[in-house]
């Protein structure tokens, strides 16, 4: 079975997945308009009768086979973080799980499909503000009104219920997409004031946002100051994909803006990578200097900022640092032109009592 593939994805292959439902939907919809005007498809594909030379190419780029989907290789902050904390994780998260959407995959495969999907009630948390934001500033972005605060907090809590239910009855086992806890796959025993208090704090950061100088001051941001909103993006580094996905930039007089948002409670994790990454594809996409780039990282929680901004000297030792852990990483692969890995016996696994518990893949690494 062959795949339209449009790029990596933090789900596990959404891109490509959509990307073959639309062009199955466009492939009938071409069929059904050209049998509307009497015309016929016969054994080879190709439409006959009456079909302009227009309608004739458009039908034969829809039923041309797509390009298979490959496992690519490319570079990532979280990628290098599952890396360092666990090899074998590393390996179940990029290269076990490959394949395992198909009907018939083996079935360890499939599993550590699923298992991948997982999520703790804290990164879901985290997606749902960030999905939240995400939405109000692409509308404000096109000129389109925003809901009130109530209402995008309303709806944001009827969607968690949704998908605390689902994954409650683990719908997630049939349909790998759908909302997949860690704690009701590895059944941990949470009082609902636990699951509450993610509400409330999922509540707190968008409260928090609406009310907040920075959304005031987006609000009234020109259209053609916008830059990207979360887009998935990227820049090369000596022949490598290096992802890039920022919450949040804009041009300012001075040069660019650029908007980290956080949910978590902890105000200690050391960002700067991810923020000399953000750097180092504003200097290539919109060829700002990094003095001009201005980093702002927002916790939302906390309702707490910080300013910074990065030199061409960090820059440079972020370029080496990446270098190095891409070549780390790549020292397991069999074949590194095609990212073909080495057996999953060569991906050691960390014996530490404090990752595997937090493991999506403790019930399948043996």
């Amino acid at each position: 079975m062959v795949y339209r593939y449009t790029g990596e994805s933090q789900s596990g292959g959404k891109n490509w997945e959509q990307n073959r439902k639309l062009n199955v939907k466009n492939v009938v919809m071409a069929v059904f308009r050209c049998c509307q005007k009497g015309n016929h498809l016969d054994t080879s594909g190709c439409f006959q009768d009456t079909l302009s030379k227009k309608r004739q190419f458009f039908a034969k780029e829809l039923l041309t086979p797509m390009t298979e989907i490959r496992n690519e290789f490319s570079w990532s902050k979280s990628r290098n973080e599952i890396f360092q904390t666990c090899p074998r994780q590393y390996y179940f998260n990029y290269y076990g799980y490959w394949g395992g959407w198909e009907p018939n995959a083996p079935e360890r495969t499939r599993h550590i499909y699923i298992l991948k999907n997982l999520k703790n009630r804290f990164t879901w948390a985290g997606e749902k503000v960030h999905d939240s934001i995400k939405h109000t500033l692409k509308n404000l972005q096109r000129g389109i009104s925003v809901l009130d605060v109530d209402d995008i907090v309303s709806i944001t809590l009827d969607q968690m219920r949704d998908d605390f239910r689902s994954s409650k009855e683990k719908r997630y086992l049939a349909h790998p997409k759908t909302c997949a806890f860690f704690e009701h796959e590895y059944e941990v025993d949470l009082p609902d004031a636990e699951w509450k208090k993610v509400a409330d704090d999922v509540q707190t950061c968008l409260r928090n946002f609406y009310s907040s100088e920075i959304y005031s001051f987006l609000k009234g941001l020109p259209q053609q100051n916008w830059l990207e909103i979360e887009d998935f993006s990227s820049f090369n580094l000596d022949g490598t994909k290096i992802w890039a996905v920022i919450d949040c930039s804009f041009r300012t007089e001075d040069g660019v803006t650029i908007i980290d948002w956080k949910t978590g409670r902890s105000t200690t994790t050391d960002v700067s990578l991810q923020l000399c990454c953000y750097a180092m594809y504003g200097k290539e996409k919109w060829g700002v200097k990094p003095e001009k780039i201005k980093l702002v990282e927002y916790n939302l929680l906390s309702d707490q900022k910080s300013e910074s901004t990065v030199t061409e000297g960090e820059i440079a030792n972020t370029r080496t640092y990446i270098k190095g852990s891409i070549a780390d990483i790549q020292s397991l692969l069999l074949d590194v032109e095609n990212n073909v890995p080495k057996e999953e016996r060569f991906f050691k696994k960390i014996e530490d009592d404090k990752i595997r518990d937090r493991c999506n893949f403790r019930k399948i690494c043996h």
